[in-house]
C-alpha cells in the first residue's frame, strides 16, 4: 500500500494537469524519431528518449559528441584527451575500455568501435538518444542504450551553406556544404570541414603546446526514388584526426592538484576513419521492406610517452586497423491497423589487426614487449516485435536471437639485448548466443498523457583480453542485465509545456570491468559478481511566450557493486561504479528579440548550465572528481541569409579534470585539466 500511495502521489500533479485541457495556441516542435525502426513521435514510445534538433546542436555548441554531455539526463561522456577511445554511460551502464556498452548508428550504419564514435559534427540533422537496453531491435552492445545520429537527405532545391567560426586559443573551424539535385527525383548533398586548435597547456619539456589538434573530412550523400514505391540512398564519409601530443600530468590524491605537463618522448594519435552505407526501401500497400548494407574501416597510430615524465620510462606504440561489414533487411507494416510489426535478419563480420610494442627502460637498456593480435568476430541475428492497440492501451513485445563467434590469433615476443625471445602465441575461438526479450504496457488516459512500463534484458558479449599474463585472464564472460523501468510523459494541449519523467531499475551480472594485469603493466576486462543500477530521469521544456523558452533536465543514478572481489586481497563489494556521476543537471533558457528592421530579423540570447555531480575515477573509490557545474552563453543574429554569432564556453572558468588513470607499478596517478574559459564568433552564410 505504501508503494502505491508513493507511486499515486508521483502522478496525480500531472494527472490534474492534463484535465485542463487549454486551447491550442503555439505548437511546441514535437519531435518523430525512428525509434523501433518505425516513425513515431517521441511522446508515445514506452522508452526513456531524448531528441536533439540540428538548431540545438548549434546552439549548445556541440562540435562533437562530447558537447551532449550531461543535457540528456544520465549521460555521461569522459573527455579523454583524444580520440582513440570514447567511453558513453548511461544510468551507469558503460565501460572505460574494450567494446562500447552504448550503441551509435550514424544514418543506420552501426559503429561498432569505440575508437570511431566521437567524430566531428558537421551538417547533423538531428540525435535521438534512446536510454535503456535496446538489444531487441539493435543487438549487440546496446544494453545501456543507442545513440542515433541523422545527417540531412538531399532536397530538391539546390542549396549552398558556408560557416567560419574562430576562437581563442587560435582554433578555427570551416565547413560548407552543397545540395545538388539531379533531375525530378534524385540528389546529392557535398560536405567538407576542417578544423584546428592550437591547444591549451604546454609541455615544459619541449616548450610546445600539448594538446593540438586538427581534423577535417568530408561526407556525400545521394538519394533518388526510382518511383512511388523503390527509393536508394548511397553514403560514403571521412575524417583524419591528428594531435602531436597528450596533456597529462601528475596527480597529487592529496591536494587534487595536477602538475606541469612535462614529457620527453615523442607523442601522437593519427586516426583515420571512413564508413560507406548503402540503403535499399521498397514499398507495398501496408508493408515496407528495408535492406541497409555498410562497410567501415579504422587506421589509426597510438604512440605515447605513459610515464608522462623527462625520464625514460615507458613508451608505448599501438597500430591498429579495423574493418566491418553489416548487412540488415527488415520489413515492417506502415498502415493505421491496430496491430504493428517489424521483423528482419542481421549479419555482420569485424576484422581486428593490432600491433603493439611496449618499450620499458629496464636500467640496463631498452626491453620491448611485442604483441600482435588478428581479431575476427562474426555474428548473425534474427529478431521482431509488434505493438497491438486495444482501447487506451498498447502493448509491445519483442525477441531477438543473436549468435556470435570471436577467434584471436595471438603472438607475443620479448626483444632485449639485440635477442628476440618467443613468449606465447595462440589461436583460440569462443562463441556466445542469446535470446533478448522486451514487453511494455503503454496506457493513454488522455492524447497528451501516456504513462508506461517495461521489461527488458540488456546483453553484451564476451571477449578476449589484449594483454594476457596469466591463462585465466585470456577471455572474459559476457554480462546481462533486467532494466525495469515506469514513466510518464505529458505534453499540454495547446503544446506549450513537456515533461516526461521515468523510473529505472538495473539488475546485472557479470559486469564487465576493467583493472590492471598482476604485473601493472597493461590493463584486462574480468568479470564483476553482481551489480545494480537504480535512479530517475525528468525532463521538461516550457514556452512561457512566444520568444521565451526554457527548457530543465535532471538524472541521479545510484550504481554500485553489490559483489565484486578484486583480487585476494581487495575487496571492492558495495562501491560506487567508476565514472558514474550521482546526477546530471542541465538548464536552458532562449530569449528571441524580433526587430522590425530590414537587415536583422532576430537576436538570439542564449545561456545554459550543466551541472555534473560526484563520480569516482576508479573501482576502488579513492580518487573522485568533486561536482562541478559549466555554464555557457550565446547571442545570434538572424539576417536575411546570413548568420553572426558570438559564443563562450566555460564562463566562470571553472577548473575540474576531465580524466584519471593509474599506473601501479609507477605508483602514479596521472589527469588532465579541463579547457579553461574560451570564447568565439561565427559567421554562417545561406550562399544561395
Amino acid at each position: 500500500m505504501k508503494k502505491f500511495l508513493i507511486t499515486i502521489s508521483i502522478w496525480l500533479p500531472f494527472l490534474t494537469i492534463a484535465q485542463k485541457k487549454p486551447k491550442d495556441t503555439i505548437a511546441m516542435h514535437q519531435v518523430v524519431i525512428d525509434v523501433k525502426k518505425h516513425n513515431q513521435k517521441i511522446q508515445k514510445i514506452p522508452i526513456s528518449a531524448s531528441a536533439v534538433s540540428a538548431k540545438e546542436i548549434e546552439i549548445l555548441k556541440a562540435d562533437d559528441i562530447t558537447g551532449i554531455n550531461a543535457y540528456i539526463p544520465n549521460v555521461f561522456i569522459p573527455e579523454h584527451g583524444t580520440r582513440l577511445n570514447t567511453d558513453i554511460y548511461v544510468r551507469g551502464v558503460g565501460v572505460s575500455k574494450g567494446e562500447p556498452s552504448v550503441g551509435i548508428y550514424v544514418d543506420d550504419i552501426p559503429y561498432f568501435d569505440s575508437g570511431t564514435i566521437n567524430f566531428e559534427f558537421a551538417n547533423i540533422k538531428k540525435l535521438e538518444f534512446l536510454r535503456g537496453p535496446q538489444g531487441t531491435l539493435y543487438g549487440r552492445n546496446t544494453m545501456g542504450g543507442l545513440l542515433k545520429i541523422y545527417t540531412p537527405d538531399p532536397v530538391s532545391i539546390q542549396k549552398a551553406k558556408i560557416k567560419l567560426d574562430l576562437g581563442t586559443y587560435n582554433q578555427y573551424k570551416t565547413w560548407a556544404s552543397l545540395n545538388q539535385p539531379i533531375g525530378k527525383k534524385s540528389g546529392v548533398i557535398i560536405d567538407g570541414f576542417y578544423k584546428y586548435n592550437q591547444g591549451y597547456f604546454n609541455n615544459l619539456f619541449d616548450n610546445k603546446k600539448a594538446d593540438e589538434i586538427k581534423t577535417y573530412g568530408g561526407r556525400i550523400k545521394f538519394k533518388t526514388d526510382f518511383n512511388e514505391k523503390l527509393s536508394a540512398k548511397i553514403l560514403m564519409n571521412y575524417e583524419k584526426n591528428y594531435q602531436p601530443g597528450f596533456a597529462y600530468g601528475i596527480y597529487d590524491s592529496t591536494t587534487q592538484s595536477i602538475a606541469d605537463i612535462n614529457y620527453n618522448e615523442p607523442s601522437k594519435y593519427d586516426r583515420d576513419f571512413g564508413a560507406t552505407g548503402l540503403n535499399i526501401n521498397y514499398k507495398l500497400k501496408n508493408y515496407s521492406i528495408n535492406f541497409s548494407g555498410s562497410y567501415q574501416k579504422l587506421k589509426d597510430t597510438y604512440l605515447i610517452d605513459q610515464d608522462f615524465t623527462p625520464q625514460d620510462i615507458y613508451v608505448v606504440e599501438m597500430q591498429r586497423n579495423h574493418d566491418a561489414f553489416v548487412e540488415e533487411i527488415n520489413i515492417k507494416t506502415h498502415n493505421n491497423s491496430k496491430f504493428q510489426w517489424i521483423g528482419g535478419l542481421f549479419g555482420f563480420q569485424r576484422n581486428l589487426l593490432k600491433d603493439v610494442d611496449f618499450s620499458i627502460n629496464t636500467g640496463h637498456g631498452k626491453m620491448h614487449i611485442l604483441k600482435n593480435y588478428h581479431q575476427k568476430i562474426q555474428g548473425y541475428a534474427l529478431f521482431g516485435q509488434g505493438n497491438y492497440r486495444f482501447h487506451q492501451f498498447v502493448i509491445s513485445a519483442g525477441l531477438r536471437y543473436d549468435l556470435e563467434n570471436s577467434n584471436l590469433l595471438y603472438n607475443y615476443d620479448l626483444l632485449a639485448g639485440g635477442n628476440k625471445i618467443h613468449k606465447d602465441d595462440f589461436d583460440h575461438s569462443l562463441d556466445f548466443n542469446q535470446i533478448l526479450p522486451k514487453f511494455s504496457l503503454s496506457y493513454f488516459p488522455e492524447n497528451n498523457l501516456s504513462l508506461y512500463a517495461s521489461i527488458s534484458k540488456g546483453y553484451k558479449a564476451g571477449g578476449f583480453n589484449a594483454t594476457i599474463e596469466r591463462p585465466e585472464d585470456e577471455s572474459f564472460k559476457p554480462e546481462y542485465s533486467l532494466n525495469y523501468e515506469t514513466g510518464m510523459k505529458f505534453i499540454s494541449r495547446n503544446n506549450k509545456f513537456l515533461s516526461n519523467f521515468s523510473i529505472f531499475y538495473i539488475d546485472w551480472e557479470h559486469q564487465q570491468v576493467v583493472q590492471s594485469v598482476p604485473s601493472g603493466r597493461g590493463i584486462m576486462i574480468k568479470n564483476a559478481g553482481k551489480s545494480i543500477s537504480k535512479g530517475v530521469e525528468w525532463e521538461s521544456k516550457y514556452q512561457i511566450k512566444p520568444n521565451i523558452d526554457l527548457g530543465l533536465s535532471f538524472g541521479y543514478t545510484d550504481a554500485h557493486f553489490i559483489n565484486y572481489k578484486y583480487n585476494e586481497t581487495k575487496d571492492y563489494s558495495h562501491n560506487q561504479l567508476p565514472l558514474v556521476p550521482e546526477y546530471t543537471l542541465a538548464v536552458l533558457g532562449n530569449y528571441k528579440w524580433k526587430l522590425h528592421h530590414n537587415l536583422i530579423k532576430y537576436i538570439l540570447f542564449h545561456i545554459d548550465y550543466k551541472g555534473i555531480g560526484k563520480y569516482y575515477w576508479e573501482a576502488a573509490n579513492t580518487d573522485y572528481q568533486k561536482p562541478y557545474g559549466l555554464v555557457q552563453a550565446q547571442v545570434n543574429f538572424k539576417l536575411k541569409r546570413f548568420d553572426i554569432g558570438f559564443w563562450g564556453k566555460n564562463l566562470t572558468n571553472v577548473h575540474y579534470n576531465r580524466y584519471y588513470f593509474t599506473i601501479s607499478t609507477l605508483h602514479k596517478a596521472y589527469a588532465e585539466k579541463a579547457q579553461p574559459i574560451n570564447f568565439g564568433i561565427y559567421l554562417k552564410a545561406n550562399l544561395f
